[in-house]
């Protein structure tokens, strides 16, 4: 029995892996929300280390904090903001419910324009409409043909009821013919009275069914719907998947700026997944140059800079570099315990950033952490860790310009949190034990 507590101790110490050292430690927090009926949704920072936190209540805002962490400012947005970003030349951008913003410095929008992903999701949810339309006009048109076959049947036997009556009326003048005596007479004209009320009832009924043969209950109740004659008819309401389809194209899910364009993260209109696009400044040349991408809790972060776009393909537990065509250039990453260039966790990493050196950031929802690899994806070190409520969410981080500061977004709780370089906070940060890890995600995903 020793021997396997002892052996079992061992092998315990032996996968256990040891501490990495960490260059950076959390200094302290950015609060930015912390009443009822406020959203902290997404941040981002400026070349001269300012935060821009987007908040989402009545008046949507964005809050502005100093490299020190006081607020500065609060600029009104017509949107609320799912994603911003600050781009090469200062511009900054933010998109929300189908729509892309552009602001000054200042916090002035300077231009404001519907998300190009919305027509083709318009042209989609009008293709839905039109087939539930149609559908719903063959139901009618069933509906119809099946009442008529109904009301045929009906007058068909009412038109025989009403033969057998005559035909009874008929024998009752047979015998008035036959001059019965009195006490026979009163009894058959009681009889015929008796039948010709009965054929009178008939008659009428049989007078409905006609109408309804030619002109169903349905066709008449689909005719009083319409409305008086010179007034449009309302549209109709737009169906459940309709409005499923805007609401999800509706949402942007990251969006950052190279030197000359834009680029924006969506749900897919064709599918599962997210699609990419790039426009200009102006929000023009819009296309679509990915697709298919994998983003768990609908997250998937796309950043661009000089060296290209990465994205953070999250379920897939890897970072993919492309051109700004979409042509995939690099690889990084796994889902893999024990090392110091994988990614633990349900769906890491969540998000990514650049530091002024080109150098990439990741960030990992659950266990807080980030991590920093070259631009072709080599492991460089481990910046930090910090207290996250546990859950797959949204993790945005940024990078002061000199490298200093790094910010990540506790969405849960409502703000920013900040670690600094070198603090005496700093130390080794032992990875965080999990029951169970996933075998290596197949890389045989379609690219862009």
């Amino acid at each position: 029995m020793w021997l396997v507590v002892f052996v079992g101790w061992a092998c315990a110490a032996e996968e256990s892996p040891e501490a990495i050292p960490a260059t950076h430690a959390q200094e302290r927090l950015i609060t930015v929300v912390s009443g009822a009926g406020e959203k902290l949704t997404t941040f981002a920072v400026d070349a001269d280390g300012r935060v821009l936190a987007g908040v989402a209540k009545d008046t949507p805002v964005i809050r502005v904090y100093g490299p020190s962490g006081e607020r500065t400012a609060e600029w009104k947005l017509p949107i609320p903001p799912e994603a911003i970003n600050v781009g090469p030349k200062g511009d900054i951008f933010v998109a929300g419910q189908g729509v892309l913003l552009r602001l000054d410095d200042t916090g002035d929008v300077k231009l404001e324009k519907q998300s190009p992903n919305m027509a083709i999701a318009g042209d989609a949810a009008k293709e839905i409409q039109r087939r539930v339309q149609d559908k719903r006009s063959r139901a009618v048109s069933t509906k119809q043909q099946d009442e008529i076959k109904m009301y045929k049947r009906r007058l068909a036997e009412m038109q025989q009821k009403i033969a057998d009556l005559d035909r009874d009326l008929f024998a009752l003048d047979q015998r008035d013919l036959e001059k019965p005596l009195e006490d026979e007479a009163e009894e058959i004209e009681a009889e015929r009275t008796k039948l010709q009320k009965r054929r009178a009832v008939c008659s009428k009924l049989q007078s409905k069914l006609e109408l309804n043969v030619v002109n169903p209950p349905s066709q008449r109740r689909l005719a009083a719907r319409r409305p008086p004659a010179g007034r449009e008819p309302a549209p109709p309401e737009p169906e459940v998947g309709v409005r499923q389809l805007i609401a999800n194209q509706m949402r942007i899910a990251s969006i950052s700026a190279s030197r000359d364009e834009v680029f924006f993260a969506c749900s897919s209109s064709t599918g599962s997944g997210f699609d990419v696009w790039r426009t200009s400044y102006t929000f023009t040349d819009a296309k679509k140059i990915g697709e298919g991408l994998r983003g768990c809790c609908g997250q998937l972060d796309v950043q661009a800079n000089d060296n290209g776009i990465y994205v953070a393909e999250n379920t897939r537990h890897r970072v993919r570099g492309f051109s700004r065509d979409g042509r995939q250039l690099l690889e990084f990453g796994s889902r893999e315990r024990g090392r110091d260039d994988t990614f633990d966790g349900c769906c890491n990493p969540m998000n990514v950033a650049f530091g002024d050196d080109g150098s990439v950031y990741t960030a990992e929802s659950g266990s807080g952490r980030v991590k920093r690899f070259s631009s072709n994806g080599t492991f460089m070190q481990l910046v930090g860790q910090v207290e996250l409520v546990p859950g797959c969410k949204k993790v945005s981080i940024a990078v002061s310009p000199r490298g200093d500061r790094v910010y990540m977004l506790d969405i849960t709780r409502g703000h920013i949190v900040v670690m600094s370089r070198g603090s005496s906070k700093a130390a080794a940060v032992v990875p965080a034990d999990e029951t169970t890890i996933a075998a290596l995600p197949p890389r045989d995903a379609p690219s862009p």
